[in-house]
């Protein structure tokens, strides 16, 4: 069901978003958290909810054309005429959702007290170790995603803080 207002109500992503990052900080925080969710049958690996949650969540963020979403089988799917750019939309609005939710993530990560910030490393550390068990899933095809944002935002924040190094080391020099 939430699944559903994520895709149809747009509008409302972003209230989704935070309480779903508002449950994320209720989680056990221990390397040892609670991972309760299959992710296959054959394996036995297992994610805590939360991130199947968003897993799911980024997946139906995709735009996908009515003539696709209606569509019923292999046959009508590879039959079913889509504008040539709906790939690039669909891209767009699922790296729109991992934006919101990485951006709220470090929202919180940034007003949080000193002491909490260890839990919250663990917290997130949780998270993408659930999402690189499921990266190469096929079932789980939005871990890319959410991982691929991830890692520009840390890659952002580290070139951020190279420039900081780099401009307070020329002003010390001076």
């Amino acid at each position: 069901m939430v699944v559903q207002i994520f895709y149809l109500y747009t509008q409302h992503r972003i209230y989704v978003i935070d309480e779903m990052v508002q449950l994320l900080w209720k989680l056990p925080y221990s390397k040892r958290a609670l991972r309760s969710y299959h992710v296959r049958e054959e394996e036995p690996r297992q994610i805590q909810m939360v991130t199947a949650l968003l897993i799911q969540l980024i997946h139906c963020s995709a735009n996908l054309p009515d003539a696709l979403r209606k569509a019923s089988n292999g046959n009508s799917v590879l039959e079913a005429s889509v504008d040539a750019s709906s790939p690039t939309k669909s891209y767009e609005a699922v790296t729109e959702a991992c934006c919101l939710f990485w951006s709220r993530v470090l929202q919180r990560l940034a007003s949080v007290k000193t002491q909490d910030a260890s839990e919250l490393k663990f917290i997130i550390e949780n998270l993408v170790t659930d999402l690189l068990t499921t990266l190469n899933l096929p079932e789980y095809p939005a871990s890319v995603s959410i991982l691929e944002v991830d890692h520009v935002w840390v890659c952002s924040c580290w070139d951020l803080h190279i420039i900081c190094i780099r401009i307070i080391l020329v002003v010390a020099s001076n």
